[in-house]
């Protein structure tokens, strides 16, 4: 029986990354897929330490050690408190959030990468506040304290009726989230893996 450990960064969420795994498992039945969520950082030094075969987060920095795939493009959203801004209104410029805390989901050990990817590459004006989690970081902006960031795909996984998401834009840009694989070895099993996981998303 063949494995394949795949780290994933645990705000990219797991749904499309689930279905995957269970459509290759049905395709491929001698073959498993071992899903291990952590940060961001832990995410490269596992494939550094030989742990996993396969990482899936964000692009960043330059990441030139691994061959690399890209498997989506997802809009940023903000995710803010219900009626802050007009109903049926899908977009907003970073700057008119500058005045409000940004919510950076993160543990302790995660928070430099995050301020890292908030302050030097989305160079939001926002002061920043950690929260441990992204339900912690609902509760908080849904009490009207604030906001945060997730991709498209992730905020639906948000229930709630006290928020509302909008559309990142910079000076009228779009904000996007590229969704990467990284891997240090080719193989027929990452190739077909990766061929299901783009579809997901």
């Amino acid at each position: 029986m063949n494995e394949l450990k795949v780290a994933y960064f645990n705000q990219l969420g797991q749904i499309e990354l689930k279905q995957a795994k269970r459509k290759f498992e049905r395709k491929y039945p001698d073959c498993t897929i071992k899903l291990i969520a952590t940060g961001y950082d832990a995410v490269f030094e596992k494939l550094a330490d030989q742990e996993v075969d396969l990482g899936i987060c964000d692009l960043r920095d330059e990441q030139n050690d691994y061959h690399q795939t890209k498997l989506a493009r997802l809009g940023i959203k903000a995710v803010l408190p219900k009626d802050s801004f007009p109903n049926g209104m899908q977009m907003i410029d970073k700057a008119e959030l500058a005045d409000l805390p940004c919510f950076i989901v993160a543990k302790p050990e995660e928070e430099v990468v995050e301020l890292h990817l908030f302050k030097d590459l989305y160079r939001l004006p926002s002061h920043f506040i950690a929260a441990n989690s992204v339900a912690e970081a609902a509760l908080l902006v849904a009490s009207g304290s604030g906001y945060f960031l997730l991709n498209e795909n992730t905020v639906k996984s948000i229930r709630s009726e006290d928020l509302q998401s909008l559309f990142l834009l910079d000076h009228q840009q779009q904000l996007w989230q590229t969704i990467m694989a990284f891997y240090p070895k080719e193989s027929t099993l990452i190739y077909n893996f990766l061929a299901i996981l783009q579809k997901e998303y």
